[in-house]
């Protein structure tokens, strides 16, 4: 019998995450042809088809969605092993693939960077910015190695260390009563606001949701696709929004037509950390940098 190559389940896998050849071909940077070519191999020395191809994408068969399965797990347990020669005692050698959700890429993605660099000096990060669910996901396929996010995650299939407590600022347009107020104000000031939101899929948008309930107030329709548009939003007038601590100094610094208040009391926070797989060989090292990034 002739067996896969790991050529072939990967991008077996690359169509099942991509959802057509085209796109496959597209994140592995081959043509088409060739990815194709390699299936069609591949399902020659399997003896089954793998996808049903139409004109709207490739959705797996039954044997393909084992298959694929299947493939993912080899596909991690050869990262691993091919991770186990990139560290030297503590030190971390060659590529290291880092995930970083984008509420917190521009904010904290510096101080991370340069710790992990400080300490492991013949490392080289790969940085990808990406929603907490495709991050897990990637993480969980070994397309990365540890990832930057907001905490809690919703399983324990992986590792978690905590680096801070990221507190939440109200932010205001500069003509809103409340900016001529120094004062913190309560958290009740939101049943009268219009509080814009990040759209579907941010952590942070369900973090601000869960704040809007604990002061019985309905946030707006409104989204931004980004921190730096939810910022623009609210200096445009269109509302209030509730910023990270981290975010402060970027999105509401001097001249961006905002104004920041703290809340009274135990105010809104969410917590920040490092994730990594258990099963993985840097345990230790993503370990020691979370408590780095903490101090």
């Amino acid at each position: 019998m002739t067996w896969p190559t790991i050529q072939q389940l990967r991008y077996l896998v690359a169509i099942a995450n991509a959802g057509s050849f085209g796109a496959a071909a597209d994140a592995e940077f081959v043509s088409q042809p060739a990815l194709s070519a390699q299936i069609k191999e591949l399902e020659r020395k399997l003896g089954v088809t793998l996808f049903e191809r139409s004109a709207r994408g490739a959705m797996p068969t039954n044997h393909g969605l084992e298959v694929i399965e299947r493939a993912r797990l080899i596909l991690r347990e050869m990262n691993e092993l091919v991770e186990t020669t990139k560290h030297d005692g503590n030190q971390l050698l060659g590529r290291i693939g880092l995930g970083v959700i984008p509420t917190l890429a521009p904010y904290l993605l510096p101080n991370v960077v340069r710790a992990f660099t400080d300490e492991h000096v013949d490392a080289e990060l790969q940085i990808r910015e990406q929603q907490t669910s495709h991050l897990l996901e990637s993480l969980r396929h070994g397309e990365i190695d540890f990832g930057l996010l907001a905490l809690p995650i919703g399983t324990d299939e992986f590792a978690t260390a905590v680096i801070r407590i990221d507190k939440f600022v109200l932010a205001l347009p500069q003509s809103h009563p409340l900016a001529r107020v120094t004062s913190p104000v309560k958290l009740d000031v939101l049943r009268d606001e219009r509080v814009i939101l990040l759209e579907e899929g941010h952590c942070l948008r369900d973090q601000v949701t869960q704040v809007c309930h604990l002061a019985f107030s309905e946030p707006s329709e409104i989204q931004a696709t980004s921190m730096a548009t939810l910022a623009q939003m609210v200096a445009a007038g269109l509302g209030v929004t509730l910023l990270p601590e981290c975010a402060e100094k970027v999105e509401a610094g001097p001249g961006r037509g905002i104004v920041t208040r703290k809340f009274s009391g135990q105010s809104p926070s969410r917590t920040i950390g490092l994730v990594w797989r258990k099963s993985s060989p840097f345990a230790d090292a993503f370990n020691a940098l979370a408590q780095t990034l903490k101090s």
